[in-house]
């Protein structure tokens, strides 16, 4: 491998790590799945997959969020460089001006497609785009309402599907419900993760302010929470196919809710970790409402 095989591989690594790939990648999948087996559950998965207004919607949706990593980093990496010191060492490979035309450049894209489609689309991720800017730019360090706005930011790209299907069943707000306690909860533990590094560089989270103990706490009562919801859509007709996930989503929650109690924090990553997965299968478990839902579907 020559000197510029290299940088250009160092160069895609770097990039691919900066606009975490991971869960770019979990993201995709998981806007196509909900827009085809729940938001347009009725209309069939040929049916949905000729919409060029869902493909617009997605792809303007992963741009977006890709864009939201990078500048995200941008103002975080001084924390990450002792938090994650690898992956930052890797990032580091694209210089900061280049990230930020990278940056640019994605969200211009992601509002040149949202235009093609509708002003009000267009509109949509601009506003998504700013408050992305804004959380990174102002309350990514302020108590609460940065886990507050991160976990309402993680759900916009379900909105635009939410607004584009005009499917405004209760399930699906339980479903919102269901999956924002989740990502509230994934990332007060993000907190707890990082809570050494994040009273370094003043950032005003929970476990940092009010202390260990009390977060551990306010984890205990929204894992409650998030158990109980769990019960309610066991219970709701529409989801009986799923049933079981919700059931088990109750008990890892009470199970959780102790564990927390004596892991150490340092190794509350394996829960974090649990979370994501979680999430997964939940979107995976969609493919199941109405039993088989492919064949029956593509027949239609």
């Amino acid at each position: 491998m020559n000197y510029l095989d290299k940088n250009i591989w160092l160069f895609n690594l770097s990039l691919l790590l900066r606009v975490r790939i991971v869960n770019i990648v979990m993201l995709f999948c998981s806007m196509y799945i909900s827009a085809i087996f729940l938001f347009g559950e009725n209309k069939g998965v040929i049916e949905n997959l000729k919409s060029i207004k869902l493909h617009g919607i997605i792809f303007s949706s992963i741009l977006s969020a890709m864009a939201g990593y990078i500048i995200n980093f941008f103002y975080d990496q001084d924390k990450d460089k002792i938090y994650r010191p690898i992956t930052t060492k890797l990032q580091r490979f694209i210089k900061q001006s280049t990230a930020l035309r990278i940056y640019i450049l994605l969200n211009s894209i992601s509002l040149i497609i949202a235009a093609l489609l509708s002003y009000r689309i267009f509109i949509f991720f601009l506003f998504y785009q700013f408050i992305i800017w804004l959380y990174s730019h102002k309350f990514s360090k302020v108590i609460f309402i940065n886990n507050f706005i991160n976990s309402i930011l993680m759900l916009f790209p379900f909105l635009a599907l939410f607004l584009f299907y005009e499917n405004f069943s209760k399930h699906i707000l339980y479903l919102a419900f269901f999956l924002f306690l989740l990502m509230l909860i994934k990332d007060i533990c993000k907190d707890l993760d990082s809570y050494k590094f994040d009273n370094i560089f003043n950032y005003h989270t929970l476990p940092n302010t009010i202390g260990v103990v009390y977060t551990k706490a306010i984890l205990d009562v929204l894992l409650v929470f998030l158990s109980l919801t769990s019960i309610f859509l066991a219970f709701q007709k529409h989801l009986y196919e799923i049933r079981l996930y919700y059931l088990l989503t109750a008990f890892l929650c009470l199970n959780s809710g102790i564990f927390i109690w004596f892991i150490k924090t340092s190794k509350i990553n394996s829960l974090i970790l649990m979370i994501k997965f979680w999430i997964f299968l939940g979107t995976i478990s969609l493919l199941f409402i109405n039993g088989n839902p492919l064949p029956l579907h593509i027949l239609e």
